[in-house]
């Protein structure tokens, strides 16, 4: 099962027993030492400044070593993570959850352009440092009548990652939840294709990475359709 950041982690036996002998790099001992069985990835890579995407690879490597295993929370610990996130309440129901509800009889009915799907609460996530907000002017939803790709996506013109985290923290009106924002949408993007094209981490602020690959561009873009229900808009790209 990919790793998504809300789970917890601490450290198993086998590293104890291992431990004198492992050899890493002092960044990667950092996010091992921190493994604590009481915060998520998430909570983790924020701590120690590290980037989500950063702290995937390290993780999954951890965890296919048996140095880490994740931890079970309590259904008290898990109700006041979502109360505190509560971030489908916040920004006009903008954040989309990743996991779609059920649908029954009653429910399964295509629903009106606009609407906001009934989703249930969103997993926990931390909420990141604060960023500067650039606004830019949203793309109308995707509508049943008027259907839209989920970008535009071209190989001949370079994407600005800057601009793509602009726009996603654009689409609401509370910083930390652009933030929140931000990572959902970085989540859904599989960590092999940023790091083919030396993506190692996505700042929230000023990030100068240009993305030229199609296939990239392309999960990118998905990943904001699929998360904010937004395409695009075509001011992501360089000039051609």
């Amino acid at each position: 099962m990919p790793i998504t950041g809300n789970e917890i982690y601490k450290r198993t036996p086998t590293y104890d027993r291992d431990s004198r002998s492992i050899r890493l790099h002092a960044p990667q001992w950092k996010l091992l030492l921190a493994f604590d069985g009481e915060r998520t990835l998430i909570e983790v890579a924020q701590a120690l400044k590290i980037a989500l995407p950063s702290a995937l690879p390290d993780a999954q490597n951890f965890l296919a070593k048996n140095w880490i295993e994740e931890q079970p929370i309590t259904l008290e610990q898990y109700l006041k993570r979502t109360a505190a996130e509560d971030a489908d309440s916040i920004g006009g129901g903008l954040v989309v959850p990743p996991a779609a509800s059920p649908k029954t009889e009653s429910t399964a009915a295509t629903p009106v352009a606009g609407a906001v799907p009934h989703t249930p609460p969103p997993l926990p996530v931390a909420t990141a440092s604060p960023v500067q907000v650039v606004s830019v002017a949203p793309v109308a939803p995707v509508g049943i009548a008027t259907p839209k790709a989920a970008a535009p996506v071209s190989n001949t013109r370079p994407m600005r990652l800057s601009a793509v985290v602009d726009f996603i923290t654009s689409l609401v009106g509370n910083i930390g939840l652009g933030q929140l924002l931000v990572y959902r949408v970085f989540l859904r993007v599989p960590p092999e294709l940023l790091l083919s094209e030396d993506v190692a981490s996505v700042h929230l602020v000023q990030d100068t990475s240009i993305i030229k690959g199609d296939k990239l561009q392309r999960a990118i873009a998905d990943a904001v359709n699929a998360v904010t229900t937004r395409a695009l808009p075509d001011s992501v790209f360089a000039p051609a």
